[in-house]
């Protein structure tokens, strides 16, 4: 298990900055015995007339954040801040998170094979290793890679040392709380791209997504993202009036101009930051059982940190011979 530092929330937004490049994604997957042949994961899985038009699809799904327009108004208040406005730390996927998952959907090779609709009910054991999983019919596997909760682990298999299960349960999770507001042309408010806090009595994240990509709203409206932390002792009703409350008190002209609205509560980090928070490991104490997702790696957030541990967990595979098989 991993705890938490205070580095990682004074700099955990700089995710772009962090970034792992081909050269050391290479390094890290390559097959050990003979570098100088290493392929990438996907040259080493697609046709070759595939590759490149997958790279162009990839490149396409992201926008860029450089061409913007400088900010209108930086303060319209003193508790609303504007932080990175015009930078590059941020991005967000053309079409909306469904174009990546398709990227990767069509980067599978044909001999892959998707079951959905198809609980995991049991992780199998025998002798400390792992040797397949139960769900609507037995599946048998010399690996298993769980990116579920690890913190739920525990409830899909019961070979776990007791140390182990205490480490997981240390794993802290927060429900989050998305307004979305459909508005009916574009507000000076919110003429940049990038994102801004509201830090006084009930703090919010908030980001004009329609910005980075004109297609999530119609012409001339605008679709704006505000992101409330729930306090868990209170009812979902009464935080969703309170986060309405605080948007239209921080942008007071917002309210007249709302056509569309639509809440999500979820989970958005399987591992909250927190200052004494907990990581899983890649590694389970269950031979050739694997972990992923943001419970298992600290840095950035969200689709960022999960790409994060898939790369740190290649390399593992990697390590441990059960990636060129």
């Amino acid at each position: 298990m991993k705890e938490m530092s205070i580095h990682r929330i004074l700099t955990g937004s700089n995710f772009i900055r962090d970034s792992v490049t081909q050269e050391q994604f290479e390094n890290l997957v390559g097959k050990n015995e003979d570098p100088q042949q290493t392929e990438s994961i996907l040259r080493s899985i697609l046709p070759s007339n595939l590759h490149a038009s997958l790279q162009a699809r990839l490149n396409s799904s992201f926008t860029s954040s450089n061409p913007l327009k400088n900010v209108a108004s930086p303060l319209t208040s003193i508790g609303r801040l504007t932080t990175n406005s015009v930078d590059y730390p941020q991005g967000y996927p053309r079409k909306g998170l469904k174009s990546v998952l398709n990227a990767v959907l069509y980067s599978l090779p044909t001999t892959v094979g998707i079951k959905t609709e198809c609980e995991v009910k049991r992780i199998l054991v025998e002798d400390g290793r792992v040797v397949g999983v139960e769900a609507d019919e037995m599946y048998y596997a010399d690996m298993v890679i769980y990116t579920g909760f690890a913190k739920d682990l525990p409830s899909v298999i019961d070979d776990l040392p007791e140390a182990y299960v205490d480490d997981l349960d240390g794993i802290a999770r927060t429900r989050s709380l998305t307004i979305w507001l459909g508005l009916d042309e574009r507000l000076r408010e919110f003429n940049y791209i990038g994102s801004e806090v509201w830090f006084k009595d009930n703090p919010y994240w908030a980001m004009p997504i329609s910005n980075y990509d004109s297609s999530l709203a119609p012409e001339d409206k605008q679709l704006v993202g505000f992101a409330f932390v729930i306090d868990e002792k209170k009812s979902e009703k009464l935080e969703t009036k309170k986060a309405y409350e605080t948007i239209y008190r921080a942008i007071p002209n917002i309210e007249e101009h709302v056509v569309m609205q639509h809440k999500q509560i979820t989970i958005p980090e399987k591992a909250a930051v927190t200052i004494d928070g907990k990581f899983a490991d890649i590694r389970t104490p269950i031979k050739n059982l694997y972990l992923a997702g943001t419970d298992t790696d600290s840095r950035s957030m969200g689709i960022t940190r999960a790409a994060y541990s898939i790369v740190e967990m290649l390399g593992i595979l990697n390590e441990d011979g059960n990636l060129h098989q």
